[in-house]
């Protein structure tokens, strides 16, 4: 049964929580000290509804970027969050990288939450695997070889799971949408590097089937890191 006050009854370390940003140490201790139903709203404030660290001083541009991503795309920026290093000022990825401070070395990682785009790019995902396996389409080089090989297996798994990187669909003719997708990512980095100075290494883009994936995928990640720590 679902009781309202089992969401209000707040611990003692979520009720310490004032600060828009936190820190390596202080977030792991978060995490492993609020409680158990308290860990996804946690992970929501910090890495999901904040504003992001990399535009703490900008915040205006930063929804300037995501509407910009929602004209191109044809979502709404509401569909669209920036997670990562980027939005928390230190990466939460696996040791030995986890608390590792944002910088030019980092990535811009945009999760757009849209059923319409997913579908689609599911659907160009389809035609690069049965172009590859049919000969249609090859690759350039064995490197390249073995990079598809790999991106098979990941993109189906991903597929199943509600997601997809665009990384995983060649960058060519005819996936119009990755490329699309890829040349506005692109635009995002060389705008943000020429006339604001913030730099990053690239921006990549995950789609999304719904909310549910978009936050099963954070939640799964978010606990494989913690129980590494």
């Amino acid at each position: 049964m679902v009781d309202i006050r089992d969401y209000t009854k707040l611990t003692h370390t979520a009720k310490s929580i004032v600060d828009l940003f936190s820190n390596p140490k202080d977030f792991k201790n978060y995490y492993c000290n609020v409680g158990s139903n308290e860990v996804k709203s946690l992970v929501r404030h910090f890495i999901v509804n904040n504003k992001p660290y990399v535009f703490r001083e900008k915040p205006i541009l930063y929804e300037q970027m995501t509407q910009y991503l929602a004209d191109k795309l044809d979502v709404t920026p509401t569909e669209i969050k920036l997670i990562g290093s980027a939005k928390t000022g230190f990466s939460i990825s696996p040791p030995p990288d986890y608390g590792r401070e944002f910088g030019s070395h980092s990535d811009l990682d945009f999760s757009i939450v849209s059923h319409k785009l997913f579908n689609e790019l599911e659907a160009e995902f389809t035609n690069w695997v049965e172009l590859y396996e049919s000969g249609e389409l090859e690759p350039i080089n064995l490197k390249e070889k073995s990079y598809w090989e790999q991106n098979v297996d990941t993109g189906n798994g991903q597929i199943k799971n509600g997601f997809i990187d665009t990384r995983f669909i060649p960058n060519r003719e005819p996936f119009l949408l990755v490329k699309k997708i890829n040349n506005s990512l692109w635009h995002i980095k060389n705008s943000l590097e020429t006339y604001h100075k913030i730099e990053v290494t690239k921006a990549t883009a995950s789609i999304y089937q719904n909310w549910n994936s978009f936050a099963a995928r954070l939640n799964r990640n978010m606990k494989h890191v913690m129980e590494k720590l």
